[in-house]
């Protein structure tokens, strides 16, 4: 016959039951694994998905919605616990609350925790969840189509050239469109045509520089830079500057002929910043790319001159 009872409930107890006086089920009630708030509510981006629940949005490698709900309420609510990595949680939803536009708005949440060294001492818990849908400031952007933090002006010196710039932003497009699959940060919010040119405007300032970057293993230019203060980034604390490339092709190819101070030279090659020319006897002459852009220093000689 048992000598000790459940000081909560009057069940028997074991004889070596360690539960201060109390049955299994007693005990947890008075000591759950975990607490929880009754309810919670978090921002999930319409278009990418991200989530939040202050400012910041947190991108998340999952995909699919549910994987993603669980992803946010781990971070929210149950961090310091899977910290400890004493339990392990399972999720199950209910009550599922759809808006007219089907994306889902509301539902129950009942979290399951288990004590990883015993598995008969878990806890239950059901909260409501709510889940309010805006953009994220990227995907706000993206939209918008007019956000931008740097722009590149492509240029040429004449209208021969146009299929220099053709070519070009072929090349450019293709680049951006795979950076922005590993990062949507990055994108074109406007190609503008210009007289002898195109503007393009970048979301970001290092996605100019790594398509400038790009360019320069294929072609040949003249680069200007020049940057403008625009404001400031309170969360990292340094000034925003709009930075803008200036990229003149330049007018000449190898194998091209020239005239400078009336005489005849050939491109013989283009290197880096340089171009090395030969004159009727061979005399070599070098010169920067800054030197062909003014036109009154050299005249190009085109085909039947």
């Amino acid at each position: 016959m048992p000598h000790r009872f459940c000081a909560i409930c009057g069940t028997a107890l074991e004889e070596k039951a360690p539960y201060f006086s109390m049955c299994l089920n007693c005990f947890l009630k008075e000591n759950p694994l975990f607490e929880l708030p009754k309810s919670i509510s978090f921002k999930m981006c319409n278009d990418c998905r991200k989530y939040s629940k202050k400012e910041e949005w947190i991108e998340t490698a999952e995909n699919e919605l549910f994987p993603i709900i669980e992803e946010a309420i781990s971070r929210f609510l149950l961090k310091s616990y899977l910290k400890q990595d004493l339990i392990t949680f399972s999720f199950s939803f209910e009550e599922l609350m759809f808006t007219q536009k089907d994306l889902l708005s509301s539902f129950d949440l009942t979290i399951t925790g288990t004590l990883r060294e015993d598995h008969k001492i878990t806890h239950q818990q059901t909260i409501k969840v709510k889940i309010n849908y805006e953009l994220c400031k990227n995907c706000s952007n993206l939209r918008g189509g007019m956000y931008f933090l740097s722009i590149i002006q492509l240029r040429v010196k004449n209208e021969n050239q146009f299929e220099i710039i053709e070519k070009v932003l072929e090349d450019i497009l293709y680049f951006v469109e795979n950076i922005f699959k590993k990062d949507d940060k990055q994108y074109i919010s406007k190609i503008e045509d210009v007289k002898l040119g195109v503007d393009l405007y970048l979301s970001t300032n290092e996605l100019m520089k790594h398509i400038v970057s790009q360019l320069k293993s294929k072609y040949n230019f003249i680069l200007k830079r020049t940057k403008k203060l625009v404001g400031r980034d309170t969360q990292k604390g340094r000034n925003l500057y709009r930075l803008k490339t200036l990229i003149k092709f330049l007018p000449i190819k190898k194998n091209d002929c020239i005239f400078i101070n009336k005489s005849k030279y050939f491109v013989e090659n283009i290197t880096k910043n340089r171009v090395l020319l030969r004159d009727e006897n061979h005399v070599k002459l070098i010169k920067n790319f800054s030197f062909f852009d003014d036109k009154k220093s050299f005249k190009r000689i085109m085909d039947g001159d």
